[in-house]
């Protein structure tokens, strides 16, 4: 991606946030959610590619070239949702363990009755 077309990208995301005089929480919350919706897309598309590779693999299997494809496939697939789940996790112990929550959650959850017949 070129320079300017990084630019331009990062303007337009950010654009409302410097109409509106946003603080600098603002645009860190925004980033956050961004990060939040990209990382379940990315480890989906990490299964996608392993699961693809697992098809390859096993639907030609007559051919070497293919079966080596595929299995190239489902390695680079576990190598990518392994170093996901893996920061993920990092993240999330130091996350627990300086106690900072970041992750907010609204007042008026929903809750299952208790009393149950």
């Amino acid at each position: 991606m070129s320079r300017f077309s990084l630019t331009v990208a990062a303007t337009t995301l950010f654009s409302p946030q410097l109409a509106f005089a946003a603080d600098i929480n603002t645009v860190i919350d925004d980033l956050t959610d961004i990060v939040g919706l990209i990382i379940p897309l990315l480890l989906s598309a990490a299964v996608a590619v392993f699961f693809w590779g697992l098809v390859k693999f096993i639907a030609h299997a007559d051919d070497e070239k293919m079966l080596e494809d595929g299995k190239q496939m489902m390695i680079w697939g576990m190598i990518a949702i392994f170093i996901m789940v893996a920061l993920w996790s990092i993240v999330g112990f130091i996350q627990r363990e300086l106690d900072l929550d970041l992750a907010t959650t609204p007042e008026n959850l929903p809750v299952l009755p208790l009393n149950l017949p």
